[in-house]
């Protein structure tokens, strides 16, 4: 057993080796071009996710309003219970404390609805703005020649950075 993972670690080695002299041979010939996409960049600054971004904003900021509307109503129910509380009888006080927790419930699902609508909506913009900046990328590539495109890298140099030309196309 121990030596098969030994012999599975030296072909791994073999393979990273064999896979870095092709890249430098190519690189050396001139024929390996790398291009990198911040998709950072892409969210924040593209049309496309600018446009996403207001249309959310449109579509769910009368829901969000309601819903902080709700909020400040149960604080209050409960801050006039808690005052009205040594005045009332035992059946007053059981019946404010079911209202408040009904209220609460509904709350609570109102507002697991409204964050679940909103992840969905924000999920859907994403994956469609990705779509898009990719068939670009793809573009650009394929036009300029690009053998690699990366879209996350710890470091890469500002000269391989084709982002600017993305967001400029997604217009």
């Amino acid at each position: 057993m121990q030596m098969i993972k030994i012999l599975n670690k030296s072909a791994m080695v073999c393979v990273t080796i064999i896979g870095a002299l092709t890249l430098n041979v190519a690189y050396a010939e001139g024929g390996f071009k790398v291009g990198y996409v911040s998709l950072d960049r892409l969210i924040a600054e593209s049309a496309p996710a600018k446009k996403a971004r207001a249309t959310l904003d449109k579509e769910f900021k009368s829901r969000e309003k309601s819903l902080e509307q709700n909020a400040t109503n149960l604080r209050d129910a409960q801050q006039k219970y808690e005052k009205d509380f040594p005045n009332l009888t035992d059946e007053q006080r059981a019946a404010r404390e079911s209202e408040i927790g009904k209220n609460i419930e509904l709350f609570e699902t109102e507002r697991a609805s409204f964050e679940t609508d909103l992840s969905n909506a924000q999920n859907k913009l994403l994956q469609d703005l990705l779509r898009n900046a990719n068939n670009v990328i793809r573009q650009i590539a394929e036009k300029d020649g690009y053998d690699l495109v990366v879209q996350e890298a710890v470091y890469i140099k500002p000269e391989y950075d084709m982002t600017q030309r993305v967001i400029e196309q997604l217009k």
